[in-house]
Parts: C-alpha cells; structure tokens; sequence
C-alpha cells in the first residue's frame, strides 16, 4: 500500500504544471548560469584562459568572503558580475600574511562587473571579498534592493 501511495504522489507531482515550479525574476539563477556560460566561453576561446573556479551566489549587505591558495609564477584574473539590482559590485584582493589578511588589491569602478588582476609574488592563501558598493532602485516600491546574486570566476593564464 505504502508503494502505492509514493508511486500515486510522484505520478501527480509529475503531472502538476512545471509554471508552479517556475522561479520568478528575483529568484532564479538562469542569467548568471547563463552569463556565466558567456564569461567562460569568451575566457578560454578569446583570451587562452584556464578557469580554476567559478560559483555563483546571492549577496546581501555583508561581504562574501572567498579562499583559496594562489601560486606565484601565474597571473590571475578575479572578475564577478551581478545581476540588475546592483549598480556597483566590487572586489578586495587580501593575501594572508603571518595570519593576518593583508589588502593587495582592489577594484575602484563603479560598474557591476569588477576585475582584478593578481599575480601573487608567492604561494600562499588569499582572501576575495565580492562586496555590493551600491545596489539599484526598485522602480515599483522606490526603495533600493537589499539583495542580488551575483558570479565569480577566477582564471589564469595558459602556460606551456
């Protein structure tokens, strides 16, 4: 009977229209995944890059901090992108230094599509904050957005 019941309750829940499901403007992640697509496509075919990470999330008004171990000898590009809710989106570049988060880099434009390029003087462990300077007014209620997602990729250079 148990089986019964689960087969009946997955059978309806195939048959239920998939527009219930469908994620609205605000929520869904398609035209990150997408322009993310595009980023990776015009980084590998158009400027011989190696992607060595990329993820996309949603921010709000803290920073989101990132980690990972950079190697001296490659120069990286740190590029994020957000979505229509933010007019300025920026990246901080910080290198651990004896423990401590020591700041190498920044991105200054006022845009939604930041970059910063590294190239670490050593190995070591870095720290990439992607933090919203500003975020856009919602024409319907005329306040300004509190949250967005946003993407991150980071690449090197190919070396033969």
């Amino acid at each position: 009977m148990l089986k019964k019941i689960i087969v009946v309750g997955s059978i309806a829940a195939l048959l239920i229209p998939a527009v219930s499901f469908a994620a609205d403007d605000y929520t869904t992640m398609k035209e990150m995944v997408s322009e993310m697509y595009t980023y990776v496509e015009y980084l590998e075919d158009e400027m011989s890059q190696e992607i060595v990470h990329l993820h996309a999330d949603i921010i709000f008004d803290e920073p989101k901090p990132f980690t990972r171990p950079l190697y001296s000898g490659w120069t990286y590009a740190v590029t994020a992108y957000a979505d229509w809710r933010v007019a300025d989106l920026d990246i901080i570049v910080y290198k651990d230094v004896d423990g401590q988060w020591v700041e190498i880099d920044r991105d200054e434009e006022e845009d939604n599509t930041p970059i910063v390029i590294v190239e670490p003087s050593s190995d070591g462990m870095y720290k990439i904050e992607i933090e919203v300077y500003s975020y856009n007014i919602d024409e319907d209620s005329g306040e300004y957005y509190t949250a967005a997602h946003y993407g991150l990729i980071i690449s090197h250079e190919y070396e033969y």
